[in-house]
């Protein structure tokens, strides 16, 4: 066959000349499904295409796969054949290769990534359609003991014959059920535990005793595994069944070289184990015992650096650990905070060179902490190490100084400050370069030409900036531009930027941060040039500062942030503009004062902005105007009191007869429905309490007059129960007596018809009691009866009676309760008239009716509620109660509260006590379950109803 192709390649010149179609639909199909690889070799050479399809949309691929010829699948899939093709009915070559039984071929596809998961249009995965001897291929189970052999003795070959991506994590069927990871990690065998990591193996796999990899590596020592596993994502930390970690194996086992690798990477000895013993505890000799606490220490110090973590720092710096060297990078502490990007790491150097930090020492790179320092521009770092004694000549491992690689990355700065500390310019590297040799034309400048008045120029700057003196400022910037962020090296090492922000020069500080002044740079106390502009309540600098990126929540060595500054001083612009920018009002300086805490005796306003929500809220329901005015905005008008009941200012400004505040409020946009955490509107509370002004103006913004909250009950709910006599009629029958109204009688008419604003006296809470129901005071029933009569078809009636000019109906004859029982024999109207907030006049029509006299303890007007209109719940299905003539015991029988007779005996409590008495009242006595007193109370109440007096019984 393969000398006819060769005959037809060579007569039309190419394999795709002659009906390309042909030749690779038909020949290469053909070939590759006979298994002749020779052929197919030769059709690749000479360019075939292996994407070739049949009419069923078979490739080469499936025809070789369908009849198990695996050097020619392998030789396809080197060539770039695509393991999961599809043909016409979406099988991939692993459909066919599993459903024809051709193991050898299963497994080159899954090692080349063929996807078992890919369903067919019959929605069959490869599993589903395998046969008997392929499907342990597809589950992982082929010959897994072969594979676990090989990995566990080092096989490589045998290893790569077996491993998919199916069996990498299998696990043995007997022992300790390890899977190829384990056993690799366990016998040391590097490159076979290399093959199965870059293979997809799991890292973490658990043996039976809840091992991983990674416990065998170290417990046997194996440090280069070890290294590996840990590079792959291995936990140091991992637990098995018994709590032991990888360093309780190596410190027990006394593998030091592994401890310390466990320990460098993050592994924490103080672990316990299941036997309550640390990794420490488990060494074996003093000595091990010692290097671990020792290394441990030194990485905690080493990390805390790195993150410039003071208050870590502090709890494990010693005189030991403080020159800790890393056993693998080499580095000190000192390298370890040169490197940080933390903004506190100047204050970890100042803390480490007072504990006897060496400032000199090199790494395994060869480099000094002022190579770092230079390296990541940390221009503080380097003055305050140059400053204590660092080698500004040190060299690295090119024989290079900091000012070589600064000239060479154009650090203006960091080598301005070199020069200015006397380093050599002259020294040649390893490679014989100077640093002008390898500066940018920037750096080279300074170099070839250093200005001998340089420090003079940044004196003038200095002092032109404190001055105010653009023209100056200007002049040497621009014509020494590394000199922008110079510094007062015999002061406080301000900048420029410092000066001019501190003393108001507005047009210096603009012009100097268009001009590169680092607005983050602090000075010898960590102050930053906000906290200047701040302390002295410069508005236009701070907002200057802010717009350029500066930290409103930066802190200086004693933790004060500008906020602090400013509220200390009383800058009330200047804290508003921080919150505004988000300063954080809770940060506490190193006394642990917040901003509010420093805030001067009288600065009432500053006070007010700290407390934020807190301040408006307060305001409103102390009634200050002023202060709310002040204080409110859009977006904390309908501010909520999270620490209470979820009130709104509205709510507290109508809960305390707050008028003025109320309608400044109402005149901003405040919601005057919104709900607090029991569904109280503004209008419940004011309804609660009486206050008639409160409710007519909430009306007049268009409150809902029958709004429930979370019980049900509504504003005549809350009026009623707490006899509030006007505020009642106010809801259900009140009318604006207006030049308007008076002018047109039938609008008049109507508006009085309509029941006023709405306040519907059948609405039930979910007791399904109304406000008749609940109301204490006999002018108020009276007034609801009168409200429920006209409400059912007295327009006809009204429109009658309009002629007599007083708009309000009269209730002749007996007022019966909820339950029947005669309340009173007769109720004659009187009318009141009330001046309203707008200067309207305001008619009540009040029902006064003629009352039986009642027992001296009969109920009062009601009880009080707090201000924000909670609402004790009433249950209309009461236990039977006892007769007027009962006894304290047999009522509370009644109510099944047996257990109190005992505690009521011996108070000597009667039911005419009883009667007066109230929830702080039976609290006082002992009763302190809240159900209990409720019960007590509904009951004498029910006793009321149904007798009209509570007698004086023992």
């Amino acid at each position: 066959m393969l000398g006819a192709i060769l005959c037809f390649v060579l007569c039309h010149n190419s394999v795709d000349g002659f009906h390309p179609t042909l030749l690779n639909a038909v020949s290469f199909d053909l070939v590759a499904g006979y298994g002749r690889r020779d052929v197919v070799e030769f059709l690749l050479t000479n360019g075939a295409s292996i994407q070739a399809r049949d009419d069923g949309g078979l490739h080469p691929l499936h025809n070789a796969c369908s009849f198990g010829h695996a050097d020619v699948v392998r030789l396809l899939l080197e060539a770039g054949a695509n393991p999961n093709t599809r043909d016409n009915w979406n099988y991939t070559p692993l459909h066919e290769a599993a459903s024809k039984g051709k193991i050898d071929v299963c497994i080159a596809l899954l090692q080349h990534g063929a996807d078992p998961s890919i369903r067919n249009s019959e929605n069959k995965i490869p599993l589903d359609l395998a046969d008997p001897c392929t499907r342990p291929v597809l589950t992982g189970e082929y010959r897994k003991d072969e594979l676990l052999e090989a990995a566990r003795s080092g096989s490589e070959e045998r290893l790569l014959e077996l491993l998919t991506p199916l069996n990498v994590n299998c696990h043995a069927s007997d022992g300790r059920k390890s899977t190829p990871l384990h056993l690799a990690a366990g016998y040391n065998r590097i490159r076979v535990v290399q093959i199965l990591l870059q293979h997809g193996a799991d890292v973490h796999a658990k043996d039976k005793g809840g091992l991983v990899p990674l416990h065998n590596a170290c417990s046997y020592g194996h440090f280069e595994v070890t290294e590996l596993l840990i590079k792959h994502g291995g936990n140091v930390n991992a637990n098995d069944l018994w709590a032991f970690t990888p360093l309780h194996e190596a410190a027990s086992k006394s593998r030091v070289e592994v401890c310390s690798l466990l320990l460098s990477e993050g592994a924490d000895p103080t672990l316990l184990n299941c036997h309550n013993k640390s990794a420490i505890d488990s060494a074996p000799t003093r000595e091990l015992q010692e290097k671990i606490a020792y290394e441990y220490k030194g990485h905690c110090v080493l990390d805390a650096c790195r993150q410039a973590d003071i208050q870590r720092l502090k709890k494990n710096l010693t005189t030991e650990t403080v020159n800790f060297v890393h056993p693998y990078s080499g580095d000190t502490p000192v390298h370890a905070v040169a490197q940080s990007v933390y903004p506190k790491r100047k204050q970890v150097l100042e803390v480490l060179i007072r504990k006897g930090a060496l400032l000199n020492e090199k790494n395994k790179d060869f480099l000094t902490p002022l190579h770092i320092a230079a390296d990541n521009s940390h221009y503080e770092l380097m003055d305050v190490l140059l400053r204590h004694g660092s080698k500004v000549d040190a060299l690295d491992g090119l024989g290079q100084t900091a000012l070589h690689r600064c000239a060479r990355e154009d650090n203006i700065q960091a080598c301005r400050l070199l020069l200015s500390y006397g380093i050599d310019i002259s020294i040649v590297s390893l490679q014989g370069y100077t640093a002008a040799q390898l500066a940018t034309e920037n750096v080279l400048k300074i170099l070839q030409d250093p200005p001998s008045d340089t420090v003079d120029l940044e004196c003038q700057l200095l002092e032109a900036a404190k001055a105010g003196d653009l023209d100056t400022v200007r002049r040497i910037v621009l014509s020494s531009p590394m000199t922008v962020n110079c510094r007062d090296l015999d002061g406080r090492h301000s900048t420029p930027l410092h000066f001019a922000a501190g003393y108001n020069r507005v047009p210096v500080v603009e012009f100097l941060l268009e001009h590169g002044a680092e607005v983050h740079a602090s000075d010898k106390g960590g102050l930053v040039p906000l906290h200047n502009a701040c302390s002295y309540g410069h508005y236009e600098v701070t907002e200057l500062l802010v717009k350029h990126g500066a930290n409103v929540n930066v802190a200086d060595l004693w933790k004060f942030t500008p906020l602090h500054e400013a509220a200390a001083k009383g800058k009330y612009e200047i804290v508003k503009l921080l919150i505004k920018h988000g300063a954080d009002v809770t940060k506490k300086n190193r006394d642990g004062a917040t901003p509010l805490d420093l805030v001067r005796e009288g600065d009432q306003d500053v006070a007010d902005l700290l407390r934020g929500n807190a301040a408006l809220l307060d305001a409103a329901k102390k009634g200050n105007l002023a202060r709310v005015q002040r204080l409110v905005s859009a977006d904390n008008i309908n501010c909520r009191d999270a620490q209470g009941r979820n009130s709104t200012p509205l709510h507290l400004a109508a809960g305390y007869n707050n008028l003025e505040v109320a309608e400044y409020l109402l005149e901003h946009g405040a919601d005057v429905n919104a709900q607090d955490k029991g569904g109280l509107i503004p209008l419940h509370n004011a309804s609660s309490y009486g206050h008639l002004d409160i409710a007519a103006l909430l009306i007049k913004h268009n409150t809902v007059v029958n709004a429930t909250d979370k019980w049900g009950y509504t504003p005549l709910h809350e009026a009623a129960q707490k006899g509030r006599t006007q505020l009642c009629s106010l809801l259900v029958s009140i009318r604006i007596v207006t030049p308007e109204l008076h002018r047109n009688l039938h609008q008049t008419l109507a508006h009085f018809t309509q029941l006023a604003h709405g306040a519907d006296p059948f609405m039930k809470n979910q007791e399904g009691q109304t406000s008749l129901d609940l109301a204490t005071a006999e002018d108020v029933k009276c007034l609801l009866q009168d409200a429920m009569v006209a409400s059912q078809g007295t327009v006809a009636g009204a429109a009658g009676g309009a002629s007599a000019g007083n708009g309000a109906g009269t209730s002749q004859g007996g007022i019966l309760s909820a339950n029947g029982t005669l309340l009173a024999t007769s109720c004659s109207p009187t009318t009141e008239t009330v001046t309203l907030p707008t200067g309207a006049s305001m008619t009540l029509s009040v029902p006064v009716p003629q009352l039986p006299i009642r027992s001296c303890l009969s109920p009062a007007q009601g009880a009080e509620a707090n201000v924000d209109g909670i609402v004790v719940d009433h249950d209309d299905k009461m236990p039977s109660v006892p007769s007027i003539e009962s006894s304290v015991s047999v009522f509370l029988t009644s109510l099944q509260l047996e257990h109190l007779i005992d505690l009521f005996e011996r108070e000597q409590i009667t039911m005419d006590i009883l009667a007066e008495m109230g929830h702080e009242d039976l609290k006082q006595v002992g009763v302190s379950a809240y159900g209990f007193r409720h019960k007590i109370l509904k009951g004498i109440a029910t006793l009321r109803a149904t007798t009209g007096k509570v007698d004086c019984c023992a």
